[in-house]
């Protein structure tokens, strides 16, 4: 038992390990305390991805023993990234830490008043996430299927669809109502799982809860780089941990949607800092992250052509944006009308595309649940109130702070997607039925948060003094680099 029980600390402490090397590889000159934070908890949601796709390769015949498999190319990992960035520091000054200004006595008790709430609703979540096996229906029903499998079967196999499976009777393969699901989340389970020594799920389970816990940590450690004070940055992850539907699929966990909402908001952390900063490695960062969206969940995919998208936007000087933006719809047009997706009917209703499906168009009054769902339900506690009112009070900062107005259109392209999904399609009955709507709401809530703490940071034009204060080896900047 003692041997289970270090194999399964060590899968908690080996993915903060090799992640944190990579961020710190990764990151450009120091930022201070700060820089900790977000070293420790970016590193183990980077790491457990890395641990994933290292069980993926490593234990596809063997997955009862993913985790003595796969350690040793995650340590690889990690000890290689670790003495890269090592190395990249020695030609830093200030080395890793950097004094931060002391806070004021009384925004030193609401600091520590609410690091106190977050820590106790975290354990909380994770106690109630170890009380029992897998328990929402779609959890046990898809997404734990083929890990669980899997590892009762001792090694993996194809899921294929149920038409394949029947045809194919002596066909070495499974079929399941979510065959065509993204893996990465199984193979992170049976990361886990494996090291616990058996199927156990609550012990599984009691991941959903350390992804949270890191990404605070991480969110905490960017927005403070970024400028916010300590208790600013600490009430703005305070409002990500007490929201209601947060909470529910932490305490119930088993969805992939909360890894895949924690997932793009560390792409955007890491893709404003690299906006605001010009770190290189930051940019690296966010575009590896994005990747992983469509293996963690199908709509990762559609949040990966959105930031994608946005981010190649920015980089095109302002000349060419409409040029090339015409010319990307002009051949998509073309593609489309010359057969390259099959061929196409189009009417004013519907849009039949045989390797992709039918697509049919029509209004579906559906506000009337929405508007219910994220202003009068108990979902998002004040969430959908606050978001509006600091738009409007801070709208003018979109037109003078890059980091802002990029974050913006991409979050306003995502929620015009959720928009034509819900109203005008069928997938309307998402929206009246309360759960799947606010699913995939959820999944875009912590980088609405990263837009908050965006527009709330402190710009050179209006805090000279602390802009001032910057050391003089970071980069040239609109925001100090130093915590305010």
């Amino acid at each position: 038992m003692a041997a289970v029980d270090a194999a399964y600390i060590a899968a908690w402490l080996l993915p903060a390990l090799v992640g944190g090397g990579v961020w710190t590889l990764l990151r450009g000159p120091a930022r201070g305390p700060a820089d900790v934070a977000a070293a420790v908890g970016a590193g183990w949601l980077i790491g457990v991805l890395i641990a994933a796709c290292c069980a993926r390769f490593a234990a596809y015949g063997d997955t009862a023993h993913a985790f003595a498999r796969a350690w040793p190319w995650c340590a690889a990992i990690g000890v290689a990234a670790w003495i890269a960035a090592l190395a990249r520091m020695r030609g830093q000054p200030h080395g890793f830490f950097v004094r931060a200004p002391a806070m004021r006595a009384p925004l030193r008790v609401v600091w520590w008043l609410l690091l106190a709430w977050i820590v106790a609703r975290l354990a909380l979540l994770g106690d109630e996430a170890s009380l029992r096996p897998v328990f929402p229906w779609d959890a046990w029903s898809a997404w734990a299927v083929k890990p669980k499998t899997w590892f009762l079967l001792g090694h993996a196999e194809p899921y294929v669809s149920m038409l394949q499976w029947l045809a194919n009777p002596n066909l070495a393969a499974r079929t399941a109502a979510s065959w065509g699901y993204p893996e990465l989340l199984a193979w992170m389970q049976l990361w886990f799982a494996s090291a616990a020594g058996a199927w156990n799920e609550p012990l599984v389970d009691v991941a959903w809860c350390g992804a949270l816990a890191a990404f605070s940590l991480a969110a905490y450690g960017y927005w403070r780089a970024l400028g916010l004070q300590a208790w600013l940055a600490l009430a703005l992850v305070y409002a990500l941990v007490s929201l209601p539907l947060i909470d529910a699929h932490v305490a119930l966990a088993g969805y992939a949607d909360l890894w895949l909402a924690l997932t793009l908001g560390l792409v955007t952390l890491a893709w404003v800092r690299w906006i605001v900063e010009g770190e290189r490695g930051q940019l690296a960062l966010a575009a590896c992250l994005a990747l992983c969206l469509p293996a963690i969940k199908l709509e990762g995919a559609v949040w990966l052509l959105t930031f994608g998208g946005v981010a190649a936007l920015d980089r095109l000087p302002r000349r060419w944006r409409w040029p090339i933006l015409g010319a990307i719809a002009i051949a998509a047009i073309v593609a489309v009308t010359a057969g390259a997706f099959g061929p196409v009917s189009v009417s004013w209703n519907r849009i039949e595309i045989p390797s992709l499906g039918t697509f049919a168009l029509a209004w579906h009054g559906v506000g009337g649940a929405m508007v219910a769902s994220l202003f009068t339900l108990p979902n998002w506690h004040l969430f959908w109130y606050a978001v509006p009112v600091l738009l409007v009070l801070r709208g003018k900062r979109f037109g003078r702070d890059r980091a802002a107005r990029m974050l913006g259109l991409m979050l306003l392209i995502d929620f015009a997607f959720l928009f034509v999904l819900f109203f005008l399609t069928t997938a309307s009955a998402w929206a009246q039925d309360f759960t799947s709507a606010n699913r995939l709401i959820l999944q875009l809530v912590p980088s609405v948060l990263v837009l908050a703490a965006t527009l709330l940071r402190p710009l050179a034009s209006e805090d000279a003094a602390v802009s001032a204060a910057r050391p003089r080896t970071a980069p040239t900047s609109a925001v100090p680099s130093v915590p305010a």
